[in-house]
């Protein structure tokens, strides 16, 4: 067979309204594989454990109850997700153990802790990726971000001193504009605002010129794609 179709009772007594069954190719919908390396220091500089290191890969380590829908529109509920912003990974929760979602595109949409993330392809330098996104704003133009959590190793402060700890650094922010069937597109300008809205260029300059707000300001950026939705 060319194809595997995973049968979804990896979720039987986690979901109370599984749709259906997802296919994959060669590709299971969870591993607990990466996320046991993760805990056991084989993907971390210097062999460390999480719980060696300081801070958090997290942007919350509690496991939020939601749902992830799939590109086929199958749904999985009642699902204790949390997002892994170092890795760029989502995880759940089946009974005692810890998984991650093996495969990114197989979640078009997941909505936990108040919040909805989706995966969405990007470029950087170049290089196409995908990736989780939040969402912050939708419409006919889709307002995103993507969290990056950096790892910092543990270093010698001084000659005669102790390591400072490793740590994992405060979540930095970058903003996308995606539109349906398109890859998300980042901006850090105002001039490469104005080129991804330019059917409503005019619109969007006056808006701007009336409205002051840093291009870091989320609340600003969000009360933007809003008005250009209703353009």
């Amino acid at each position: 067979m060319n194809r595997l179709i995973i049968l979804l009772v990896f979720f039987v007594g986690l979901s109370t309204s599984l749709q259906a069954q997802y296919e994959l190719k060669n590709k299971p919908f969870m591993d607990n594989v990466r996320f046991t390396k993760i805990m056991n220091g084989t993907y971390l500089p210097n062999n460390l454990k999480l719980s060696d290191i300081q801070g958090s890969p997290y942007l919350s380590e509690k496991f939020e109850l939601g749902q992830i829908r799939t590109p086929e529109d199958s749904v999985f509920t009642n699902l204790g997700l949390r997002y892994n912003a170092y890795s760029d990974e989502l995880e759940f929760q089946k009974g005692p153990d810890i998984y991650n979602v093996a495969f990114k595109t197989i979640v078009k949409r997941a909505e936990f802790g108040g919040s909805a993330f989706t995966c969405k392809s990007f470029e950087v330098d170049g290089i196409k990726h995908e990736g989780f996104f939040k969402i912050l704003a939708e419409g006919k133009a889709t307002l995103l971000v993507k969290y990056k959590i950096r790892f910092l190793d543990r270093k010698e402060v001084g000659a005669f001193t102790d390591y400072q700890p490793a740590r994992f650094e405060e979540p930095s922010v970058q903003y996308f504009i995606a539109f349906k069937g398109h890859d998300a597109k980042m901006f850090y300008s105002k001039k490469q605002l104005l080129a991804l809205l330019k059917d409503q260029s005019g619109a969007i300059t006056v808006y701007l010129s009336k409205n002051k707000f840093s291009l870091t300001d989320e609340q600003g950026l969000v009360k933007l794609m809003s008005y250009y939705n209703t353009l």
